[in-house]
């Protein structure tokens, strides 16, 4: 078994603009900008987006399963995407606990804009982890899939036990502080679980996602790709 690798040290960068922008920040409102200057001052010092990986060989697959290092993932879409490739990297990334100080704002608006900071810090956090592993590994392109992500069947929620309890062996709070609850969700909220692997051509989960509007959805929805990866004959 590979060990598991640390990323705690990743930059990151608020840029201001962009996110005045993104959340509509008012241009005269002069006791607003002082409230959203001084959030991005803390979460400037504050923040710690973080990472862990494993490169994991895949033992095995079946129709609708990848056996990897001994544990079952179940999701025939993973099948399909795998091919013949035999290596996989488990991850977990995060914007980190560190801003959770800043959290109890009476004003709800200054928790969107800590939410939307937060985000910021786990995008940064993934793409970090892409060229890490695309560099340490010399892989030219990465996609990658998240348990609960696209369709409910494309990999289900609870698939999620099974990367941190398994693949991370219980060990995801103890080195970046992120806990699974009981409902399976990750807490701190901005942060995202799955797998990455080497591929030809660009692929999303979003692609076989038939959810409208979302505001994290990275690739418009693909009918062909759907249709190619449905392996149960159900159509929409």
């Amino acid at each position: 078994m590979s060990e598991i690798v640390v990323l705690d040290s990743i930059p990151f960068h608020l840029d201001a603009a962009e996110l005045e922008a993104r959340i509509h920040l008012p241009g005269g409102d002069a006791e607003l900008r002082r409230a959203w200057e001084s959030l991005l001052a803390k979460v400037t010092e504050l923040g710690r987006p973080k990472a862990i990986y494993r490169d994991c060989t895949v033992d095995a697959v079946t129709g609708d399963s990848v056996i990897v290092e001994g544990v079952p993932l179940k999701s025939r879409v993973m099948v399909r995407q795998l091919g013949e490739r035999r290596r996989l990297f488990a991850y977990c990334a995060t914007c980190g606990v560190e801003t959770a100080v800043l959290e109890g704002s009476p004003d709800p608006l200054e928790g969107f804009w800590l939410e939307e900071l937060r985000l910021v810090l786990l995008r940064q956090a993934i793409a970090h982890l892409h060229r890490e592993i695309s560099r340490r590994y010399r892989i030219p392109k990465l996609a990658g899939m998240a348990p609960g992500s696209g369709d409910a069947d494309v990999w289900p929620l609870s698939e999620q036990t099974r990367l941190f309890d398994q693949l991370f062996n219980g060990r995801v709070t103890d080195l970046i502080g992120v806990v699974l609850t009981d409902s399976l969700l990750m807490l701190p909220h901005k942060s995202s679980s799955g797998v990455l692997f080497a591929v030809e051509h660009d692929f999303a989960t979003c692609q076989l996602c038939h959810r409208e509007n979302c505001p994290n959805r990275r690739a418009p929805f693909d009918s062909g790709l759907w249709r190619k990866n449905r392996m149960d004959g159900h159509e929409r």
